[in-house]
Parts: structure tokens; sequence; C-alpha cells
């Protein structure tokens, strides 16, 4: 009996708040945009070790929603330090991601902002599912939600 009276008491503050458990909170975008030079999702056409600048991988884009320095249609390629590769930060052609990257630096390299932070994956509904630090959950939200909450957070 106890013991029932135990687990009744330990959930209820769980089943007061049920949204906090399953809804994760949205990423400051505000920040992550002020920090790029382009935020933008598309589809990953092309990885490679790039041949013009040695221990870096280049990977190209089709942009199919611009946000911030570029334009739709556009193929953008960029150069990674080859170790952000070899720590797992890897892509794959077909892939559909959302990135808000660094402006490139003067040797012409980027990377996503904060790491996997300013990386996210879209799937084939045009979502990007947004993961929450304290669980291990991911929420689809629709691409022109986000799209108008990082404009909206650009703006204030």
């Amino acid at each position: 009996m106890r013991l029932l009276a135990l687990l009744v008491l330990t959930a209820l503050p769980l089943l007061a708040e049920p949204k906090k458990l399953f809804v994760p909170q949205l990423p400051n975008w505000q920040r992550m945009t002020r920090d790029s030079g382009m935020v933008f999702s598309g589809v990953v056409t092309q990885v490679q070790r790039s041949a013009t600048l040695p221990g870096t991988t280049q990977i190209s884009f089709r942009v199919e929603n611009a946000i911030r320095g570029v334009r739709r249609g556009q193929t953008v390629t960029i150069r990674e330090w080859s170790g952000l590769w070899n720590n797992g930060e890897r892509y794959v052609n077909g892939e559909r991601v959302l990135l808000f990257l660094y402006p490139k630096s003067k040797l012409g390299l980027t990377s996503p902002v904060g790491g996997k932070a300013g990386r996210y994956a879209v799937d084939s509904a045009g979502r990007v599912l947004v993961g929450s630090p304290q669980t291990i959950s991911v929420r689809p939200v629709p691409l022109r939600t986000v799209k108008a909450q990082i404009l909206k957070a650009v703006k204030e």
C-alpha cells in the first residue's frame, strides 16, 4: 500500500504538466541566425574530398528554402575540415537538412553553428526534426513554421 501511495505521489507532478514532457523547446533561432553566414534547407547533391584544399571535405547542396545568405534553387558548395567528418558529422547524397552555417573562414571553410546544434534533419514531408536536450524525443515541425520563427526572431 505504501508503495502504491509513493508511486502516485511521484507521478502527480508528471501528470500535472504533460506538455513539458513531450514538447521539446525550440532552439534559440535568434542567436544561431546571428552567428550564421548562411541559413537554408536543402538536399545534399555531392560529397567528396576536396581536391583544392587537403584535409577538407567538400559538400554540395541544392537550396530548397532560402532563409539567409543564399537563393532558392542555388547550388551551395561548402568545405569542412575533415576532422568534423571523422567525428561523425557526415552528409549523405539525397539527405535533406536545415543548416545554420558559420561565415566562411579565410581558408573558405565553414561548419554548422554550434556543431550539431546548427544542423537539423528534414523529413520527406518537409518537416524539420527538432529534438529536446532533456529527452531523446524528436518532434517534426513544418519547415514554413520554423522559417517564420527564425525570421521573427531575427527581427526582435
